[in-house]
């Protein structure tokens, strides 16, 4: 079997995988990111909602906090000087009855609390979209949306353009540690080969898969990984709206949101549903609770205005609410597995890339 010896390797093709690429060819002359689809981030990096966050729900010193307050400022700078579609529209986060409106509340002051000064309620929202059920709201002006498959386009350029190696449809089968490098075992599913990387710096940013190769850099690794799938389903209504409407947030995720694209189209999801098999269909079994979660803040919504869209599906750590960065310092050599990366990765991205080569370095 053919050995390569690197000096980098990136495990996942997704806005984790990227964003660190970007900054890691920067560091090292020989880096190879490996991801086992046809295509750079075709699951969770893709299958959201593709919005930018603020940084409002987080808890203050975590690292989806620190993250995403960095990365929002870093991330709508790249896309201006990249030329990516944006669009800076905000949102509001809706209560419709006094319970919500305590949580609002609860909100607002971990938001201030995290450093985020921006968000102010709005007391007037009906009158903007008079068909909304709403008590009280705050309006957060940094929320926006954008156009993902050009960023992760962008980032792979970036990555290329400092010398970076990009090597879809090969997959990690096994990794050992051998002296002084890691050895990976990889599967070349374009040829049905395989062969294996030499390198003293792993980067495991495998997604959704991000648990199984972390038990192969250590066999006795006990994490429990919870998938959490959501359905999203297109509107074809009169009714329109220029905002981001979020209502108040649940236990495993930030609740039916209706969110904009790029071409002023409405959506709403994700639902949020624990599951045991990786499963991309969109079921309309589904839909009828779907709908009642909606109307609960949009009651004039029917059930022949929705459209089943896509679905995605969230990896995150049983009983964890931040980003789990672990460091694995070898001797002379360094993995780092990012783990749980979940909303808010996008926007988080950028931020995330320098952090891995701080803690690769440091």
């Amino acid at each position: 079997m053919d050995k390569y010896q690197i000096d980098c390797l990136i495990i996942g093709g997704g806005v984790a995988g990227l964003a660190s690429a970007k900054f890691l060819s920067k560091e090292f002359k020989k880096t190879y990111l490996i991801e086992k689809n046809k295509y750079l981030g075709m699951e969770t990096s893709s299958r959201n909602s593709e919005v930018i966050h603020a940084g409002i729900y987080y808890q203050k010193n975590s690292l989806k906090s620190e993250l995403c307050l960095k990365g929002k400022k870093m991330l709508y700078q790249y896309l201006k000087e990249r030329n990516i579609n944006f669009n800076n529209c905000g949102k509001y986060i809706v209560a419709t009855n006094e319970e919500e409106e305590d949580t609002l509340e609860s909100i607002r002051l971990n938001a201030m609390d995290c450093g985020l000064k921006d968000l102010s309620y709005e007391h007037n929202l009906k009158k903007m979209y008079p068909f909304l059920e709403v008590k009280n709201s705050i309006f957060s002006p940094s929320s926006g949306i954008f156009d993902s498959h050009e960023y992760f386009k962008s980032l792979e350029k970036d990555f290329c353009d400092n010398g970076g190696q990009v090597l879809v449809g090969n997959e990690c089968i096994e990794v050992e540690e051998v002296n002084d490098f890691f050895e990976i075992k990889i599967k070349d599913l374009n040829n049905d080969l395989y062969y294996i990387f030499q390198t003293k710096y792993l980067i495991n940013a495998a997604g959704i898969y991000s648990g199984k190769i972390a038990k192969l850099l250590d066999k006795n690794r006990k994490i429990e990984i919870q998938y959490i799938k959501g359905e999203y389903y297109n509107y074809s209504g009169k009714e329109k709206i220029d905002h981001l409407i979020y209502p108040v947030p649940g236990k495993l995720s930030l609740g039916l949101h209706a969110t904009l694209d790029l071409g002023n189209g409405i959506r709403f999801g994700p639902s949020a549903v624990e599951i045991k098999k990786i499963d991309y269909g969109v079921h309309e079994e589904n839909k009828e609770d779907f709908l009642k979660s909606l109307q609960q803040y949009w009651p004039s919504i029917q059930g022949s205005q929705l459209s089943p869209d896509y679905s995605g599906i969230r990896a995150k750590i049983r009983g964890a609410e931040d980003f789990d960065l672990e460091k694995l310092d070898k001797k002379n050599k360094v993995a780092i597995n990012i783990i749980g990366y979940i909303s808010p990765g996008l926007t988080s991205s950028l931020a995330l890339g320098e952090k891995i080569v701080d803690l690769v370095k440091n």
